[in-house]
C-alpha cells in the first residue's frame, strides 16, 4: 500500500477514534452512562405498550391548590384519572387534598421535597430525600385508605445515574414522559391542545407532561379529554395504563 494510503487510514483511525472518546464523555456527563445493565432497564418509564386507546395523563404540583381542585373535578365529569406529582413541601401543607387525590382514584407521586435539580445532589443526600418521600406517600395512602405503587418524577426530567438507582433503591418507579404539553409557556388553550393531539400524535400508552399551576391548563385538559372521548380515548393514571389498577 502506499504511504499516502497509509497515511489516510491512519488519520481515520484517529478521527474515529476521537468521536468514540466524545461520545463517550457526553454520554457520562449525561449520566447515561451504564455498566452491566442495559440502558432500557435504567430510564424513567416515558410510555406504555398497550393496544388499547388509553394515554396517561400526569401534572406537576409545586404550590397551586384551587386549579388542582379544578382538574380533579373535570377527571370525575370525564370517568377519567391522572397521576399528580408533587413536592413534599407542597404534601405537608395540603395533606387532606393530597390524600383526597388518592381517593379519588388518582396517583399521587412525588417530586422531591422541593422542586429542584435533583440530579446535582450527592448520593446520600437523595437517597434520604427519596426515602422520607416514600414514608409520606405511604402515610397518605394509608389515610385515603388505600395503597399504590411508589411513583418518582424527577424535577425538570433530569435524571443521573445515581439518582435512578437511588429512587429504584427506595421503592419507585422513576415515570417520565413522551409528550409535553409545553403549558407552563404560557402559549394559550389552542397550542397546548395542539401540542398534545396534533404535534406529538399521541400515541396509545403515551405519558402526557401538563403543570397544575400553568394558567392555560384547566381548559386545555377539558377540550382535551373532550376530543379523545369523540374518538373512544380515555385519559387515565400512570399505575392505570401500567395495568396495576
Amino acid at each position: 500500500m502506499r504511504r499516502g494510503g497509509w497515511r489516510g487510514m491512519f488519520l481515520l483511525a484517529v478521527l474515529l477514534a476521537a468521536a468514540l472518546s466524545l461520545c463517550y464523555r457526553v454520554t457520562e456527563e449525561r449520566g447515561l452512562l451504564q455498566t452491566g445493565k442495559e440502558l432500557e432497564e435504567e430510564l424513567p418509564l416515558c410510555s406504555v405498550e398497550t393496544e388499547e386507546q388509553m394515554a396517561a395523563f400526569t401534572f406537576e404540583v409545586t404550590d397551586e391548590t384551587g386549579q388542582v381542585l379544578e382538574l380533579l373535578d373535570l377527571l370525575s365529569q370525564h370517568g377519567s384519572s391522572a397521576s399528580f406529582f408533587v413536592t413534599g413541601e407542597w404534601a405537608g401543607t395540603n395533606q387532606d387534598l393530597a390524600a383526597e387525590i388518592v381517593r379519588l382514584g388518582n396517583d399521587l407521586g412525588f417530586l422531591g421535597e422541593i422542586c429542584r435539580d435533583m440530579s446535582l445532589l450527592g448520593r446520600k443526600e437523595a437517597a434520604e430525600e427519596l426515602e422520607q418521600g416514600a414514608e409520606l406517600l405511604q402515610d397518605l395512602q394509608e389515610q385515603a385508605g388505600t395503597r399504590q405503587s411508589l411513583l418518582f418524577r424527577a424535577p425538570y426530567g433530569e435524571v443521573s445515574d445515581e439518582l435512578l438507582h437511588a429512587a429504584r433503591n427506595a421503592g419507585f418507579t422513576v415515570v417520565g414522559w413522551n409528550v409535553d404539553s409545553m403549558d407552563w409557556k404560557g402559549y394559550g388553550t389552542d397550542a397546548v391542545v395542539k401540542l398534545v393531539l396534533q404535534k406529538n400524535e399521541l400515541k396509545k400508552g403515551s405519558i402526557v407532561r401538563f403543570h397544575a399551576e400553568a394558567e392555560d391548563t384547566p381548559d386545555a385538559v377539558e377540550r382535551i379529554l373532550q376530543e379523545m372521548e369523540t374518538t373512544g380515548w380515555q385519559a387515565v393514571s400512570v399505575s392505570r395504563l401500567a395495568g396495576e389498577q
